[in-house]
């Protein structure tokens, strides 16, 4: 059997992290894989824990300290992962919301590439619907600290958005990662406390000679209004866009 741990990490989102757990437990999951979840809670005051526990007794939950932030929760859920004898980690969000098919189309794609890849999914919108949030990046520009990206943003789903890409980058929402990566290279970098560690760490995989794709197959869809203020597809005021800059917690910092 192969063990896929999910890792989740979650604050105050209750009614979505329900939705993503049961859509998890109703996975059409090929015969060699064994799904085990990991719910990592940052100080969550909505009564997070009292529904894991009455409605989700099987998942394995971590209590953070409510400072942990998005990159700690994952270390601390991909520490608990390899307790698990987890042979992979899947890493979802809390407000991701998946279909029936999701973990067999790509664990069927993963088995395609070479030994030891990191795979990440395609990313759409729930609201408005079906726009292509992040599906990775061709080419990196450090010089420009720029990434160029395979689609423009937030382009809606078209006829041929299929097939295997490598990227440069690595969106967390939907990234397989064997667990034998992080014996050679180490966890997230945890002075990027909520944002940017996923593409640091893919970038820093790059150097450690580990292949990094994204699948147009396997998607995952989420509520692009939920991100951080100052994204571009929020159109917060100018005010509060030139304010994220200065916030350690914004996608802009």
């Amino acid at each position: 059997m192969i063990n896929i741990t999910v890792v989740i990490a979650t604050f105050n989102r209750k009614d979505y992290l329900k939705i993503i757990l049961e859509q998890l437990y109703t996975q059409k999951l090929p015969e060699e894989i064994k799904l085990s979840i990991i719910t990592v809670v940052d100080g969550s005051t909505d009564r997070t824990l009292e529904m894991l526990k009455k409605d989700f007794s099987e998942v394995h939950v971590l209590n953070g300290t409510g400072s942990w932030w998005w990159t700690k929760c994952m270390n601390e859920g991909f520490k608990k992962a390899i307790e698990l004898n987890a042979d992979y980690v899947l890493i979802l969000n809390d407000d991701t919301e998946i279909l029936p098919e999701y973990i067999k189309i790509l664990w069927c794609d993963y088995n395609t590439l070479p030994k030891g890849s990191i795979m990440g999914s395609a990313s759409l919108s729930i609201n408005p619907k079906n726009l292509i949030d992040s599906a990775g990046t061709s080419e990196l520009k450090s010089w420009r600290l720029k990434k160029i990206s395979y689609l423009p943003g937030f382009i809606p789903l078209f006829d041929g958005f299929s097939g295997i890409h490598p990227t440069w980058t690595m969106d967390g929402r939907g990234s397989l990662i064997p667990v034998s990566v992080f014996d050679k290279m180490g966890f997230l970098d945890e002075n990027l406390i909520q944002y940017g560690s996923d593409d640091e760490f893919a970038m820093r995989a790059h150097k450690f000679n580990i292949p990094i794709f994204v699948s147009w197959n396997a998607r995952v869809y989420n509520h692009l209004m939920m991100t951080s203020e100052g994204s571009a597809i929020r159109k917060d005021n100018i005010w509060t866009f030139i304010k994220s800059f200065f916030n350690p917690y914004s996608v802009n910092s």
